[in-house]
């Protein structure tokens, strides 16, 4: 989700202290010319089962307010000539700036791992690339609406051990 990468970018510009330094990463995109991070979201898992709260209640409908929580797992590659930079995200989730941003926007962190089959991959465009791993967790929240059963009708045939057959009709109002 694009909402998901956005945070991602605002976590590794606050790390990094540069401002538009990571880009979502898009194919046969302008490169920048400076130093840069592109983030790509590789999967959400759903974590645990949803919780679901009785919003509004009516005779033709019941609302339900739902909370899911997911696992978001990241892809960060850092081009840079120094590698100070992927030091700088390698390390600092756990800092009093991040633990702060990641209240209030509502994502939690999870791992930062390295990928060196992601750094062999870059070694062929002989330029300094460092892969990261980065795994957070973020709750889903939505809406359900599901119609009230008003009335119901169940005819059929009941058939007892001695094989006969009685017919039934069940009505079942509001």
């Amino acid at each position: 989700m694009q909402a998901d990468i956005q945070a991602m970018q605002l976590f590794v510009d606050t790390m990094v202290g540069v401002p538009k330094f990571s880009y979502p990463a898009k194919r046969n995109a302008p490169r920048p010319s400076e130093e840069f991070c592109h983030v790509q979201l590789l999967q959400e898992y759903a974590v645990g089962l949803p919780v679901k709260r009785l919003i509004e209640e009516t005779d033709d409908f019941s609302k339900y307010k739902v909370v899911a929580a997911s696992r978001l797992r990241f892809r960060l590659a850092i081009v840079e000539t120094e590698g100070t930079k992927s030091t700088l995200i390698m390390h600092g989730w756990t800092s009093e700036a991040m633990k702060e941003l990641m209240f209030n926007t509502g994502y939690g962190y999870i791992k930062c791992n390295p990928i060196s089959i992601e750094d062999a991959k870059l070694e062929q465009f002989w330029e300094s690339r460092q892969g990261l791993s980065v795994e957070v967790y973020v709750e889903r929240v939505y809406e359900e609406t599901i119609d009230n059963i008003l009335s119901m009708t169940i005819t059929g045939e009941f058939i007892t051990e001695n094989l006969d057959v009685l017919l039934t009709t069940i009505e079942i109002n509001n």
